[in-house]
């Protein structure tokens, strides 16, 4: 399975004992502009990471890096080869400080002999964090062979030994999982190794949400669910891990005995972030198509004819077609990355803007908002959609966007651009 990876290595030690100091309110509110949020770019380096605590003192980064992203140089005669990723991060009280409480470098290094063969650089960086109040590590990742480079915010929440952060996933042979969106079939362990428990209480919540309305309704997207459509009990073995089957498509929250936070675990489809079934294909579409297409569509007996056609229909020939086959898809597939929350991400507000308009020129952010701006700001052609954040048990990602009558028009021309077999506002 794709985000099921073994511990191979940890490199370095770092130590890192810090408090965090009160900041001014004003300054934690402060927009900042981040313009290449949701843009790729050749030199990007993919790192998935995580952070774990593993108790109160001991916390752990973990990391995994396609190791075909590196430049492997040759280092000696004898045929060695050498890939070397720096790591260099700070603490931070808020996102966008100027401050810091501590900082260090940590280099993840790959020695092989003859030419590399593919493979995942991953392992954990162990960190001593002694805090008891949120903060940020802001981590620049470079090849130090190559150009490739990235730059993380991981929000650092150790304060809460129930909350997200104090979970690891495991598969049966103590494979780590780095995402919490798990597939359907798959059996896992969640430990805490926090604290102590007999027992632990799912919650399921069915994901039948429905989609997003356009930015111009003034219906509302459905909200996050607050009743479970199941709960049930699964005790430990050990005191610290449960056994949870992921059987269906939705969310799994865990908590432990009486507490109020917990672990979310979502159900997906195979292979997800990717949409592949000509089901999903189907349903993902509904942003560009009429109510009438979508529903035929969905009673077609056979549904790659019916997907295939309509692609063939909008880009004229087989050629236009499949262009944009991949760049509708594509975008789902960020969408899905980017902004799954209770949901996957491709349903949401955002991921539904993504779709259509694709990343914005410039994104600005605030703890509890988000502004897109699509062409040049300040151009009276701009557009530009604001998100708030909303509050929700499961996910730190879930953003309501703040909707307008004047959306309309331009909502209108994006679809009618992907239509006549176009894709709107995009550099490409």
């Amino acid at each position: 399975m794709s985000n099921k990876l073994h511990i191979v290595a940890a490199f370095g030690l770092l130590f890192v004992l810090f408090s965090c100091n009160t900041t001014k309110p004003q300054k934690r509110d402060r927009e900042r502009e981040q313009s290449k949020t949701y843009s790729k770019d050749v030199n990007d380096l993919p790192v998935h990471m995580f952070l774990y605590h593993a108790d109160s003192i001991n916390s752990q980064l973990y990391y995994s890096i396609d190791n075909k992203q590196l430049v492997y140089k040759k280092i000696d005669s004898a045929g060695n080869f050498s890939a070397r990723v720096k790591v260099f991060y700070k603490f931070l009280p808020y996102a966008d400080a100027k401050v810091f409480f501590d900082s260090s470098t940590v280099y993840i290094s790959d020695k092989v002999v003859g030419e590399p063969q593919a493979k995942t650089l991953a392992g954990y960086i162990p960190l001593k964090i002694n805090v008891a109040q949120t903060s940020y590590i802001e981590l620049n990742i470079s090849d130090v062979n190559g150009k490739r480079h990235q730059t993380h915010y991981i929000k650092c929440e150790k304060k809460d030994p129930y909350g997200q952060q104090s979970y690891i996933i495991m598969g049966d042979n103590k494979a780590v999982f780095f995402s919490n969106k798990i597939e359907k079939g798959n059996e896992v362990n969640i430990y805490n190794t926090r604290v102590t428990f007999n027992k632990a209480r799912v919650d399921f919540f069915a994901n039948d949400y429905s989609l997003p309305p356009p930015p111009f309704s003034e219906r509302l997207p459905s909200p996050y669910p607050t009743m479970p459509d199941s709960t049930f009990y699964v005790s430990s073995i050990n005191g610290h891990s449960v056994p949870l089957q992921i059987a269906k498509q939705g969310i799994y929250f865990i908590r432990l005995d009486t507490a109020t936070t917990g672990c979310t675990v979502m159900g997906v489809e195979q292979n997800f972030p990717k949409v592949l079934s000509y089901e999903q294909m189907i349903a993902a579409t509904r942003f560009i198509m009429n109510k009438d297409e979508h529903q035929k569509m969905i009673n077609a007996s056979d549904k790659q004819a019916a997907i295939d056609k309509f692609w063939l229909t909008l880009g004229g020939g087989e050629d236009r077609a499949k262009e944009l086959i991949k760049r509708y898809y594509n975008r789902i597939q960020d969408a899905n990355s980017f902004f799954t929350s209770h949901i996957e991400g491709w349903k949401t507000d955002m991921g539904m803007i993504y779709i259509v308009f694709g990343p914005p020129n410039k994104t600005y952010k605030t703890n509890q908002m988000e502004t897109w701006v699509y062409g040049n700001e300040g151009a009276p052609n701009a557009i530009t959609f604001r998100f708030e954040k909303i509050n929700n048990p499961f996910s730190e990602n879930n953003f309501k966007l703040i909707r307008n009558i004047n959306y309309r028009d331009p909502w209108y021309i994006a679809v009618n651009n992907w239509r006549d077999g176009h894709v709107y506002l995009d550099a490409k």
